[in-house]
């Protein structure tokens, strides 16, 4: 892959997931320039999470290609390129981070094999979240249990982004990181994804419009297609899914955020 932080290009991007099936991308054709922080929100079944799956290369395109890269440096679709390059490059936390029956520090060394626990530790703080990790009952040290069951699911995705943080990827990919925990624990994993995410391109398939508004762009995606595109401000004010998606969770929301699909 091309040195520097990476864009992604959709070049006319098809996707179905069986032949036969309806297209859970159709057509797809866009650029998303280096550094932004881009909000994909829809409709459960719209084809947002397709976006995360096709840019992690963890399926590929039926039809056109996906291509990482930047003007300035180049593009390269991702079949040419080596999946060692791939995934030390471009890092995906999922909804719910897999930990492993190991301690904490094990885990976020996985992100970046042969960092000490000094390491981890000064990750945690730069992520501000040492007062989180001092209180478990033996620092980074401590174990997590199998599949992390010893932290709630919260806590799990602190570990989760910690992983990602030290990996140091050029391209991010969220699936909505906050969109099952405690309010508690979403506060400091919201200020953790603030430090996460600067200077990086990031794709956050977004379940929580409160998500949307703080990206530098929003991509609502209806039925396989991108229907709009803008900042939160441009696309609340028209109508479209866009302003019909928020006033909903605006109308269910009493103020604090909840899930929209």
């Amino acid at each position: 892959l091309p040195e520097g932080v990476l864009g992604v290009r959709f070049d006319h991007v098809t996707f179905r997931y069986a032949p036969g099936a309806r297209k859970a991308l159709d057509d797809i054709d866009l650029t998303i320039e280096p550094r932004r922080r881009v909000a994909i929100v829809g409709e459960t079944g719209s084809g947002k999470t397709t976006f995360a799956k096709l840019v992690t290369r963890l399926m590929d395109p039926v039809e056109g290609r996906v291509l990482l890269g930047s003007d300035d440096a180049g593009w390269v679709a991702l079949p040419d390129v080596a999946f060692e390059s791939l995934r030390a490059r471009v890092v995906m936390v999922p909804q719910d981070g897999f930990l492993f029956d190991a301690t904490v520090a094990d885990n976020v060394r996985y992100g970046r094999p042969g960092f000490s626990d000094a390491d981890v530790a000064t990750a945690f703080d730069d992520l501000g979240l040492t007062d989180w990790v001092t209180g478990l009952p033996d620092g980074v040290a401590s174990p997590v249990g199998q599949r992390g069951e010893s932290l709630s699911a919260g806590e799990r995705q602190l570990v989760a982004v910690a992983r990602a943080y030290v990996a140091d990827p050029d391209l991010l990919v969220l699936d909505e990181a906050t969109s099952a925990v405690d309010p508690a624990t979403e506060q400091r994993l919201t200020r953790a994804l603030d430090t996460l995410t600067a200077g990086r391109t990031t794709l956050t398939i977004a379940h929580r419009l409160s998500t949307a508004e703080r990206a530098d762009e929003v991509l609502v995606v209806d039925a396989g297609h991108v229907v709009q595109r803008g900042t939160h401000a441009q696309l609340v004010g028209v109508e479209g899914t866009y302003a019909r998606l928020h006033a909903s969770w605006r109308r269910s929301s009493a103020g604090e955020p909840e899930p929209v699909a």
